[in-house]
């Protein structure tokens, strides 16, 4: 499960799964459309095949009947006693007409086929009176009956002779037996057919109880008052329905043929469940797909970057091959030459710390020490082990961090080349120390941290200590050297007086007390010269067995050499120039180099 809660799996898993699921989801949607534009294109294409269907049906109907109503118009016209026996025969077969009535032409009616008890009550003026100037036939609009029920006629005038109006015959129809009629083309167990006349009103309807309807006001009704056709979909008949809708010739009614939206789309909903259900499988396939392309090829790439933390943090010297035969294992291979060669140039750099006499350490931007040489070790007792990973200002080098060179370099970004302090070793001695203190940089300049080299000074010192004893030792050697000469020269004087004062007595026994007391001043006299003889002796030294040929050039240049860092630590600039290469003397090098070293001490004093 490890492999799971990696990052990088949940990221690739994420993004596969995305990108499989925008590609499926646009699959999907592009289907859905088409087949949506394709069911509405069937559904708008079939309605309007029904209802160029049904208006064909309907007109000739209609057709029908004004050619019945011309072949009975016919029989009156010859005034044939049958006329009546062929209007109960047509009447008989053709259920779609109530009643047929015959006028004369001032509009009295003569006879109802069948014999209505409410013929007297009907209008019949304004046909009658379309008739006799028209002198063809004429739909009526929707009429409403002394009955109460509603219906249209048709009617077609009596004409003698081609020029005489003799009055006409008109059947009223039965809505009911149209609205059945319009019932046998309907869509489905919702569908809705109707025909409606020129004032916007159902006259007929596949539905019976929707004939009072009107629907002028809507867009459908005003299309057809227009004469146009189409398809449209909107609210009508109190649902939302996909309606074609076409003129007729006959009488200028038009047809609607409509269905519910719900019931046009039903197949497409199916369809569409359909096609869910299959991108819902196809989808959790295709996360499946993911999942095991994601563990396939996340898994080798989290084993190496686990390879390369415990690299990091040195639980492991190499990384396993991977057995991939793709560019993965040319990276794990790649990475472990990368580790090996590290890992040598690691040791390298760690022998030649450890080689170093001198402390070295480094430590990150924190102060925090990340190495500990054992130069540092033996210069201040604290194995690596104990240093490593704490804070340079926490260990007691000093007394204070601010006395630390390492924080000035740290916090003042301050490099240092040789100075001369001292620190506290681990039993608490003090160790006089120079110290070189620099800042380290990666390849972009970026602080990385610090580096601290110590050298330890405290034999030098005391070497130092023991050159300046022996300076004063020598001065005071000279000086007394300078007395004994001083001494020696009224000594001797004292000395030939006395020897004079002894040959101007000569053996004269009356002088013996003052020849005496000569003998005791020359006695003491030459036991004084000997005595500083042999002091002089001492202060000057007889190396004569030291003595060869020197090169006074060579040595100076070496005293020179020797004391750089001297006349550097004053800040005194020295130049050495010679006029020829070789100056040979006779004598001794040691004394020669010592009367040369105090003539500079000298010199560094006086200035």
């Amino acid at each position: 499960m490890r492999i799971f809660n990696a990052k990088l799996t949940k990221r690739y898993f994420v993004l596969t799964l995305v990108v499989n699921l925008l590609i499926l989801s646009s699959v999907y949607l592009f289907t859905m459309q088409i087949t949506n534009t394709s069911y509405q294109e069937q559904i708008k294409d079939r309605n309007q095949v029904i209802a160029r269907t049904l208006g064909k049906r309907v007109d000739s109907l209609i057709r029908k009947g004004v050619n019945d109503m011309r072949f009975v118009s016919s029989f009156v016209e010859k005034d044939s006693p049958t006329y009546q026996e062929e209007i109960q025969k047509l009447l008989a077969f053709e259920p779609l007409y109530l009643f047929v009535l015959v006028f004369d032409e001032d509009g009295n009616i003569r006879m109802s086929v069948p014999d209505k008890p409410y013929v007297n009550e009907i209008d019949i003026g304004d046909i009658a009176e379309r008739l006799s100037w028209s002198r063809t036939f004429h739909i009526t609009d929707q009429i409403l009956l002394p009955d109460g029920k509603k219906t249209f006629a048709i009617a077609h005038p009596i004409i003698a002779d081609y020029t005489h109006f003799h009055g006409g015959v008109i059947a009223y129809l039965d809505l009911d037996v149209l609205s059945e009629y319009l019932n046998q083309l309907v869509i489905g167990s919702r569908g809705i057919n109707a025909v409606v006349d020129r004032q916007g009103n159902i006259i007929a309807h596949s539905r019976a109880s929707l004939t009072s309807w009107n629907i002028m006001g809507s867009e459908v009704g005003q299309a057809l008052a227009r004469e146009s056709y189409g398809i449209w979909e909107g609210n009508l008949f109190g649902q939302k329905v996909i309606a074609a809708y076409r003129p007729m010739v006959m009488g200028q009614f038009g047809v609607i043929v409509s269905e519910p939206v719900t019931q046009a789309l039903m197949p497409l909903y199916e369809t569409m469940n359909v096609l869910l259900k299959g991108f819902i499988v196809i989808l959790l396939a295709a996360i499946g797909l993911s999942l095991y392309g994601t563990t396939h090829v996340v898994r080798p790439i989290v084993s190496l970057i686990r390879q390369m933390q415990e690299y990091k943090s040195n639980r492991r010297k190499h990384f396993d091959r991977l057995h991939t035969n793709d560019e993965l294992e040319e990276l794990a291979t790649t990475l472990n030459q990368m580790a090996m060669e590290i890992r040598r140039e690691e040791r390298m750099l760690f022998n030649i710390l450890e080689s170093i006499p001198y402390g070295v350490l480094t430590t990150d931007p924190a102060g925090k020490i990340t190495s500990f040489n054992r130069g540092a070790e033996q210069l201040t007792l604290f194995s690596r082990q104990e240093v490593i990973g704490r804070y340079i200002f926490d260990l007691p080098f000093k007394e204070s961090k601010e006395k630390f060179i390492a924080w000035r370099t740290i916090n003042e970004r301050k490099q240092f080349d040789e100075a001369e302090s001292y620190i506290l070793d681990k039993k608490r001695n003090k160790r006089d120390v120079r110290i070189y203190s620099a800042l380290l940089k990666a390849e972009d300049g970026t602080e990385i941290g610090t580096i601290v080299i110590m050298r330890d000074v405290s034999d030098f010192k005391k070497l130092e200590e023991y050159a300046k004893q022996s300076e004063r030792l020598a001065a005071l050697g000279q000086l007394t050297a300078g007395i004994a000469h001083e001494i020696k020269n009224p000594l001797s004087i004292i000395q030939a007086a006395a020897e004079a004062a002894e040959m101007e007595l000569g053996n004269r026994s009356e002088h013996r007390f003052v020849k005496e007391m000569i003998d005791d001043i020359l006695e003491t006299t030459d036991r004084m010269n000997k005595l500083l003889s042999d002091f002089l002796q001492l202060s000057k030294g007889d190396h004569r067995e030291d003595f060869q040929e020197l090169n006074l050039v060579q040595i100076l240049s070496e005293l020179f050499q020797l004391m750089k860092r001297k006349l550097e630590d004053h800040d005194i600039q020295f130049y050495c120039e010679f006029p020829v290469e070789n100056a040979w003397v006779h004598g001794s090098k040691n004394q020669l180099t010592q009367v040369f070293l105090n003539l500079v001490i000298n010199s560094l004093q006086s200035m």
